[in-house]
């Protein structure tokens, strides 16, 4: 990590693993910060995370209140920053420094939509991982590849794609099956699947050959 990305890393997870032992506040990460761990090494400015502060009885202005006293910063001010979080279930702020942004995603436990189960789904499988030697939790390699399929993006595949391939012996492929007709998503894991068997095909089918 260079040192600006490491500094924000070290406050946000510090943070992180603060509020949930003293509050119970859930947290795990996701997005493409996890993609050096789980797929393949890309450089990104941005944090992505998912928090659970509904189920401990916090709300968003609680929450904001625990930001500002860790010394986070909003884009334009804390009260459109609430404003907006209450309407996307997502707070956009900054580190200390100012210079990496945060994408702090709250379970929504209400929402029928696929793109909000997937965080509650991967909540119950979060996994410990390490980023230069900071322990922190993660959403599982099995979620990563659900969520990216959910999301559905060029990009989202080859992440997911990648994924499969660097740990096809390890991953557990009956509760991807099992996630998958949850979400909806069957066919989009039986096209990843064909990759899995067969990448040239896989490739080719993508790229309209």
């Amino acid at each position: 990590m260079e040192i600006r990305y490491e500094l924000a890393f070290k406050q946000l997870i510090d943070f992180l693993e603060k509020i949930e032992q003293e509050y119970g506040i859930k947290y795990y990460l996701v997005g493409g910060v996890l993609t050096s761990l789980y797929s393949e090494v890309r450089s990104t400015q941005d944090i992505d995370f998912v928090v659970d502060i509904y189920s401990v009885n916090h709300s968003i202005e609680s929450y904001i209140s625990l930001l500002r006293q860790n010394d986070f910063y909003p884009y334009q001010d804390w009260e459109t920053t609430a404003r907006l979080a209450r309407e996307t279930k997502l707070l956009q702020y900054l580190d200390r420094q100012e210079n990496i942004k945060f994408d702090n995603y709250i379970l929504d436990r209400k929402s029928k939509d696929k793109y909000k189960r997937i965080g509650l789904i991967a909540l119950k499988r979060r996994v410990r991982v390490s980023f230069s030697e900071i322990e922190c939790w993660a959403t599982s390699k099995e979620d990563f590849i659900m969520s990216k399929l959910v999301y559905g993006g060029w990009q989202d595949y080859t992440d997911a794609l990648g994924c499969w391939m660097r740990f096809n012996d390890t991953l557990d492929v009956s509760y991807m099956i099992k996630t998958s007709k949850e979400l909806g998503i069957q066919k989009e894991l039986e096209l990843l699947k064909s990759g899995i068997d067969d990448p040239d095909d896989y490739f080719n089918q993508i790229n309209g050959y």
